[in-house]
């Protein structure tokens, strides 16, 4: 009984860390600041604005490295649920391989959010 106790902090500091992850991604994927200074997606000068942010470094420097954020990501998370690193997380987590691939996804997700 002592043994699965110690266990509880673990799960309980990954389930907050995945939780204040999902929030603080609902956060950052509003739009609203966003939507302000667009114009409306049907008229020209919206076409003309997204051809020139295309064309401007300064914009597609960080569009890249936002991209690189997202492919580690999505390999982490991939990565995470391939069977053959289940299977050794298992082996050496036990119980907490679960807790361990969440809190990697969300620590994933972080990084994603702050750069």
């Amino acid at each position: 009984m002592a043994p699965a106790l110690l266990l509880v902090p673990a799960a309980l500091a990954s389930f907050i860390l995945a939780f204040g992850t999902g929030v603080e991604f609902v956060r950052f994927t509003s739009l609203r600041p966003l939507l302000g200074g667009i114009p409306e997606s049907g008229g020209p000068d919206a076409r003309q604005g997204w051809l020139a942010a295309l064309q401007d470094r300064s914009i597609l420097a960080p569009l890249a490295w936002d991209l690189g954020l997202l492919l580690l990501f999505v390999g982490q998370h991939s990565l995470m649920a391939a069977e053959r690193v289940k299977a050794w997380t298992s082996r050496y987590f036990g119980v907490l391989q679960r807790s361990l691939y969440v809190a990697c996804t969300a620590l994933a997700l972080q990084l994603v959010m702050r750069y």
